[in-house]
């Protein structure tokens, strides 16, 4: 069994997927979704330490997931970390007013979100 934090990433776009899967593979026991319920099918079979969340997905989109796994008491404190594609005003308010820990915009570094991530899990213990 490994001692690796799960973090799972959800998003729609499989290129951002595969550079999750190349930059946190090594660290983390990475496990990746493409839409917001088949997270919330991850999530009721499987622990995760940590949640990377895109916000414009199909069906449901990041902000209403947001609000959905935080009425789940097992997900309340969870460290969700938003990483989107957007970079207006308007939606940093709303990503900063919601329950994320942090939001990035994409292209994300990956010593930016590994030390991110980090910083999160530290918050958590």
């Amino acid at each position: 069994m490994s001692d690796k934090k799960v973090v799972l990433a959800i998003d729609d776009n499989v290129t951002q997927l595969k550079m999750f899967q190349g930059m946190l593979t090594p660290t983390y026991d990475l496990r990746v979704v493409k839409s917001a319920s088949d997270a919330m099918n991850f999530m009721n079979a499987n622990d995760v330490d940590i949640i990377l969340l895109d916000i414009e997905m199909p069906n449901i989109d990041g902000f209403e997931f947001l609000k959905d796994i935080r009425k789940i008491p097992s997900y309340m404190k969870v460290p969700i970390i938003i990483v989107s594609g957007n970079s207006g005003e308007m939606f940093f308010n709303q990503a900063r007013n919601s329950s994320a820990f942090d939001v990035m915009t994409k292209p994300v570094l990956p010593d930016v979100l590994i030390a991110t991530i980090e910083r999160a899990l530290a918050a958590q213990d």
